[in-house]
């Protein structure tokens, strides 16, 4: 049986077509297009796709009337170019919650064609984009064997992960075949806010997080997730048996900052460092839903590390037109910047052969 899932109101449909053909609630990437960026290209991380048959299927099964930056890809490539965006690391959004609401059979289905249609996207582009695949976390095996396939005959270079699967080192263990096959194939791993459908001891809903569904819930929901399951996947040795894995948790990690800040100011006064979180060894965060000004990005990398930040935009539900601009305003410096940009994306693309042109000091690509 599919497990209920509670689902952010962002996602609901309190959303519904304003006249100029967008949702309303929902920010369009492209208010500002017509803005040049403001500095070198960018590798986003965070980026979903649904191609259009399949969310039209999608607001067939909930009311949720997907953007049309969602499937146009036309319209992504002109947001790209607008935006100083060189590449995109494109996902599902597992947000949707359909690992749990739909039947095993279905959902297996449905992620099927979506990867098959993520890989042709990406052969279509492919010094624009790569893909991360979808696979039916509601069985461990199923979703396995789905990664073998992306990886063997598909040409995409990992897949995207419900935060759920890795709540706590148990949960994580029950992925063994996942995370197995996997490092077989050097996969890169996207651990994004989501429900698996795959019950586990202890990974029950947490009852205060729910008692609504407002946007400030629903982000605190989230990021006590993630930050479990970064804890899990930094701190708890499971991944020491994976060692040819990638992985990277989206939106800093949840609350892994202020985690990590706690840890060290404990372990200078008692001298304890094992419990400690940072440096991060293991995992990478991506900067999330990114604001001009905002001084978040610049606390993360003085807790966790430039070299282990990517860029992310969340696209298309939040995207700036000028990211580059919103990086400078967070103050970082020059080399932080760069990391955060593209360097610590080119090493680890690098992994799977795929290269991206080089910044010149004008911020130009060549």
């Amino acid at each position: 049986m599919p497990i209920a899932v509670h689902l952010p109101a962002l996602l609901s449909n309190e959303g519904h077509r304003a006249g100029n053909g967008t949702i309303s609630g929902w920010p369009t990437p492209f208010a500002d297009a017509s803005v040049a960026p403001s500095g070198p290209m960018i590798i986003d991380w965070h980026s979903h796709w649904i191609p259009k048959p399949l969310a039209e299927r999608v607001a067939r099964h909930r009311p949720l009337p997907p953007a049309p930056e969602f499937f146009d890809v036309d319209m992504r490539l002109r947001h790209m170019d607008a935006s100083g965006i060189l590449r995109q690391v494109v996902s599902w959004p597992v947000a949707f919650g359909f690992d749990a609401l739909l039947t095993l059979s279905e959902v297996a289905a449905l992620y099927r064609e979506y990867n098959d249609s993520l890989a042709g996207m990406v052969a279509a582009h492919p010094d624009r984009f790569c893909g991360l695949a979808a696979v039916p976390t509601a069985d461990p095996q199923r979703a396995a064997d789905e990664l073998a396939r992306a990886r063997s005959e598909l040409g995409l270079i990992g897949a995207v992960i419900p935060a759920d699967a890795f709540l706590t080192p148990l949960s994580a263990h029950a992925y063994s075949a996942l995370l197995g096959e996997a490092d077989r194939h050097r996969s890169h791993l996207y651990v994004h806010p989501g429900p698996t459908g795959f019950p586990v001891e202890g990974n029950g809903p947490i009852a205060f997080l729910r008692v609504d569904t407002a946007s400030p819930r629903w982000l605190l929901e989230a990021g006590t997730r993630l930050s479990a399951s970064a804890l899990t996947l930094e701190t708890s040795g499971v991944l020491d048996a994976y060692p040819e894995i990638s992985v990277h948790v989206a939106m800093m990690g949840g609350h892994l900052g202020w985690i990590a800040e706690t840890l060290e100011e404990r372990a200078s006064k008692s001298g304890d460092h094992q419990a400690r979180v940072v440096p991060l060894r293991r995992i990478y965060v991506d900067t999330g839903i990114l604001k001009p000004g905002g001084r978040a990005l610049d606390a993360a990398v003085n807790l966790l590390g430039a070299d282990r930040i990517l860029f992310g935009s969340d696209y298309p539900q939040f995207a700036t037109s000028d990211p580059a601009l919103a990086l400078r305003q967070s103050g970082l410096s020059e080399q932080n910047l760069r990391l955060v940009m593209h360097a610590n994306a080119d090493l680890l693309l690098g992994r799977f052969g795929v290269s991206t042109p080089v910044e010149n000091k004008t911020g130009t690509v060549q």
